[in-house]
């Protein structure tokens, strides 16, 4: 299909016009360029882009078949507001916003580059500039190899050696649901490369991993190390903090590099990589030290508050100071401004996490909150709460429960503290190369995860993939990962495919991926080609059921594996919260279910109903739900003066500036975890042969290592260039837009220099994803991948991926 730069640009001015009222399908009359008159016909359909993370709401134009603009979903949350009085009053007037990497979605989906049959490799050597020496084979012949080698290792009673990574929002109910049939406890997906250490910050502190700010209504905004207005997640980011400025809020970022958030900010602080904690813990001394703190809610929400103010009484600005290279005065001052004006909202996000001290650092940082009483309220750090579909866990039959009790190769929860079911795939690489897993896996399946690129140690990566006997690889494109595999499985883009999306804001909301356009080269989607799979190794529950055959619903066989697929989701969607069916969800404006109940604060002073009380268990004073075994499952409350209430999810029901269950816990590498949210430096510090730190980023132009081969996306951002401060470039003698060489202890890259002094004179960086060597022709050979620059480690209390840990030296 063609589909040029000039006729998406044109499409999209000729469309807007129409945008709003989002009509069925239509049959127009349009004259042509030559005056005659032809026939076409017209959708909009509503969905949600998976052109990144942030699962935003999107309306796509259709005609004769072939999508031709992308505009943002009035109707969908995730565009316009994360608060719901903000949302409801303002967002039809106001209308959506989208990204750029949004706007461009159209550009990846009729990609020549893409894959289009499966491919089966037929040179045995594998390496990063080996041939795999491509065939293509029949639908039948991939299915047929795949489904053998599983049901081989399965009757063999090695379910447990298949390994399968994915993508952490795109149909990973059935992958999950696929494992655990299967009998591997081996599924793992993105969340490790990303936000783990966040997460485990704030469910220390808070109980809960993802509270997100309520900036609409925020009259101070700190942010550590998070580049909202750039690197964006959720397109309604770029109107809340801006909205928030111009009604009087003060924006400070806390980063080493002058992001495009830090750019739009009233003042930026620049600071040491990894210190944020040490600058977060002088911020709590001087807070505590002039009385600002809410003794109130301290007293009656938090526990371990005397030792934390024990803890701070030496961790001065000038102590600080010295470790952050922000100047006390700095420190002091914003201390003082954050606890005096409220509302206000603290946040940490990547920038700090992915450092071996993140997760102390961000629980520091998450603390000052805390000491001022700013969490779940209008303008502060809000626990969202939210509900959407509920997946149906399926029970395993005799066959894949033994393989469910092997252990996990990465060590999950018995070896991370904070494990993240999304697993550790740094421990995959480590394990496969020195053989000191608990076993060695045999077969692995990758969906949709460019493990080669994304990990730290892109040649590890390469030669632990190289292990295994089978490799199965599912992707749009011949990524990196993909010259790995052994069958590579052409995969589906967002417009061509369903799911259900919880969005990320302050109430419960969900909306609909639906395919907009047929699949270009008739694959099926990824959840049927997984459904194929099971069906032919003839996977079954403990009840002998045929779980891929029949429906979650009517309980009968469902052929065609699609309506399989839409009975699946529509039985989601009717457990869950909002009891409606697949088909009712399309029906609504926008195919978006958004809970009336709104945004709700304070929600830990909430008494439990009886209801929620049903099946529960308590034990030491908290709540727990229970599994169908009558064990206990998650807390949901804990008794306040016999009170059974909501609390917060901690283990003592309240905010922690003590945790004590550390006194009895170990990280993964058996060092004992403190109860308090120490400073200590990072494993890896520059020195006099390494002098600089490294660091990277994410903009908006683009996602990860996945769309440098979109042509629209690449014509903002063609390469990456090598931020250095113009000071240290001076002495280095290193001119602007000079090729350089950028050098660790794990390997050298060459860079293009940008002399900035937006950027901390102890360090150098770059935008994360470049350097490609696959993917596709516009991807190939342009900017540069630090990724060799860093060994393959993850936090030992997280197992979040380190990708901000380097040290490097820079030379022409």
């Amino acid at each position: 299909m063609s589909f040029t730069r000039k006729k998406f640009f044109a499409a999209a001015v000729s469309s807007a016009a129409g945008l709003l009222a989002m009509k069925g399908f239509k049959s127009k009359s349009q004259a042509d360029d030559k005056g005659a008159k032809r026939d076409y016909k017209e959708e909009w359909v509503p969905s949600c882009c998976n052109m990144c993370g942030g699962q935003c709401g999107i309306l796509v134009r259709v005609v004769n078949g072939k999508a031709v603009k992308i505009e943002p979903n009035p109707h969908n949350p995730n565009n316009f507001s994360n608060n719901s009085e903000d949302f409801f009053k303002n967002h039809i007037a106001e209308g959506g916003l989208i990204c750029p990497k949004g706007n461009a979605g159209i550009a990846s989906l009729y990609d020549p580059d893409r894959v289009k049959r499966p491919m089966k490799r037929t040179n045995t050597d594998k390496g990063k500039d080996v041939d795999p020496l491509w065939k293509e084979i029949s639908w039948d012949e991939a299915y047929n190899e795949i489904a053998s080698s599983l049901k081989k290792l399965r009757d063999a009673g090695e379910s447990h050696k298949l390994i399968w990574f994915s993508e952490d929002h795109s149909f990973t109910h059935i992958q999950g649901d696929f494992c655990e049939l299967y009998g591997t406890p081996n599924y793992s997906n993105h969340s490790n490369l990303c936000d783990t250490a966040r997460k485990a910050s704030f469910l220390i502190s808070m109980g809960d991993e993802r509270p997100l700010c309520d900036f609409i209504n925020s009259q101070y905004i700190l942010l550590f190390g998070w580049n909202p207005l750039s690197a964006i997640k959720w397109s309604h980011l770029a109107r809340l903090i801006p909205r928030a400025i111009e009604r009087g809020a003060k924006l400070v970022v806390v980063d080493p590099y002058l992001s495009g958030t830090a750019a739009k900010a009233q003042e930026w602080v620049s600071i040491r990589p990894s210190t944020d904690g040490a600058m977060a813990l002088a911020m709590g001394h001087v807070i505590i030290k002039n009385n600002l703190h809410d003794q109130a809610f301290i007293d009656e929400w938090c526990v371990g508050f005397e030792e934390y103010k024990n803890y701070v009484k030496d961790k001065t600005p000038k102590w600080a100071e010295k470790i952050t290279s922000v100047p006390a005065k700095t420190i002091e001052r914003l201390a003082v401004e954050f606890a005096s004006i409220k509302p206000a909202v603290v946040d940490v996000w990547s920038g700090p996490g992915q450092h071996s001290n993140g997760v102390y650092g961000g629980w520091a940082i998450s603390l000052l909150a805390a000491l001022t009483g700013q969490i779940d309220k209008p303008g502060t750090i809000v626990i969202p709460g939210n509900k959407g579909n509920k997946h149906i866990h399926l029970h395993p039959d005799s066959a894949a429960e033994k393989g469910l009790k092997q252990p996990r190769i990465d060590g999950g929860k018995g070896k991370f503290p904070y494990f993240h079911k999304s697993g550790v795939y740094t421990e995959y690489v480590n394990r496969m190369l020195d053989g000191k897993g608990p076993y060695k896996p045999k077969i692995g399946v990758i969906v949709f995860q460019n493990m080669v690129m994304s990990l730290p140690g892109s040649k590890n990566a390469i030669e632990a993939l190289k292990k295994l006997e089978f490799l199965v690889v599912v992707d749009t494109h011949m990524s990196e990962t993909a010259m790995m595999a052994d069958i590579v499985i052409p995969g589906t883009s967002y417009l061509e495919r369903y799911d259900l999306n919880t969005h990320w804001v302050n109430w419960p909301v969900l909306g609909l991926r639906q395919p907009v356009v047929k699949p270009l080269f008739g694959q099926p989607a990824e959840y049927e080609f997984v459904c194929e799979i099971g069906r032919r190794i003839g996977i079954k529950d403990h009840d002998g059921k045929d779980v891929f055959l029949s429906g979650r619903i009517s309980k009968k066989p469902v052929e065609d594996k699609t309506k399989w697929y839409e009975e699946f989701l529509s039985g989601e969607l009717i457990e869950g919260e909002p009891k409606i069916s697949l088909d009712e969800l399309k029906k609504l404006p926008g195919a978006v279910w958004i809970s009336q109940k709104g945004t709700k604060y304070e929600k830990f002073r909430e008494a439990l109903k009886p209801e929620k009380l049903a099946g529960t268990v308590v034990e030491n004073g908290i709540i727990y739900t229970t599994m169908p075994d009558g064990k206990k499952d998650k807390r949901i409350g804990f008794f306040k003066n016999g009170v059974p209430t909501r609390g917060f999810l901690t283990p003592s029901g309240k905010v922690q500036f003590f945790a004590e269950k550390h006194l009895k816990m170990k990280d993964a590498s058996g060092k004992p975890l403190t109860p308090l949210p120490e400073y200590f430096p990072r494993d890896w510090r520059p020195d006099n042969k390494y002098p600089l730190y490294l660091i990277n980023w994410k903009e908006a132009s683009h996602t990860h290592t996945r769309s440098q081969n979109n042509p629209y996306l690449i014509e903002l951002k063609s390469e990456n260039l090598l931020m250095i401060n113009a000071r240290t470039a001076k002495r280095l003698g290193i001119d602007d837009g000079e090729r350089i060489w950028v050098e660790s202890p794990y390997g050298k890259v060459r860079a293009r220099a940008r002399l900035t002094e937006g950027i901390h004179p102890e360090v150098v960086g770059l935008q994360h994803g470049f350097g490609h060597w696959a993917l596709g022709k516009i991807a190939k050979d342009r900017g540069t991948s630090d990724s060799d620059l860093r060994p393959t480690k993850s936090c030992m209390m997280s197992g979040q991926a380190l990708h901000k840990e380097c040290c490097v030296k820079i030379y022409t």
